[in-house]
């Protein structure tokens, strides 16, 4: 079989142009693109609203409980659930939540957190002492070295005390 001087023209410019081809793409492969950005705050919505009782009582377990104790996390998103519950209704935790995941977020922790909250809420996890199960506040508590300010009101009044975290019941 003869091949045509038709198909012979169309092989010579053929080749040479998926060659071009095939660099360009090796060339585009293996450059640098840009980086991407270090700051995820750019990727949140603008008017993102947030006022989910579970997210935000697991954003407080997340910011709050940071020793690895399922008791002090499930009391803190219980408390902070009074809290929702005394003020009839959920702030809004966008802006905490958007911090809470660009800032060095730990997906462990925040599933620790999401797990407390929920263990909270279905009921199949109850707070103990019964003291702590009342707070709706939560204040840290001066630390050994002095850094956090004293506050003498919130250690006469606290009725439970957990990893330097003073649970209170406060009225509404």
């Amino acid at each position: 079989m003869q091949i045509s001087k038709r198909h012979r023209l169309a092989v010579r410019l053929g080749l040479p142009t998926l060659a071009c081809f095939i660099v360009l793409a090796v060339a585009a492969w293996a450059v640098p693109g840009e980086a991407p950005a270090a700051d995820g705050a750019e990727d949140a919505p603008d008017r993102l609203v947030i006022t989910s009782p579970r997210i935000c009582a697991a954003l407080a377990v997340y910011e709050l409980a940071a020793a690895d104790d399922w008791a002090l996390r499930a009391t803190v998103a219980n408390t902070s659930l009074n809290a929702f519950r005394d003020a009839s209704r959920v702030p809004d935790c966008a802006p905490g939540i958007t911090k809470a995941l660009t800032q060095n977020f730990q997906p462990a922790r925040w599933q620790l957190a999401l797990d407390a909250a929920d263990a909270v809420l279905s009921g199949s996890y109850q707070v103990s002492p019964a003291a702590c199960v009342r707070a709706n506040a939560v204040f840290p508590l001066p630390t050994a070295d002095g850094k956090l300010p004293s506050t003498h009101a919130v250690l006469t009044r606290a009725q439970c005390v957990m990893h330097d975290l003073a649970f209170i019941e406060v009225a509404p």
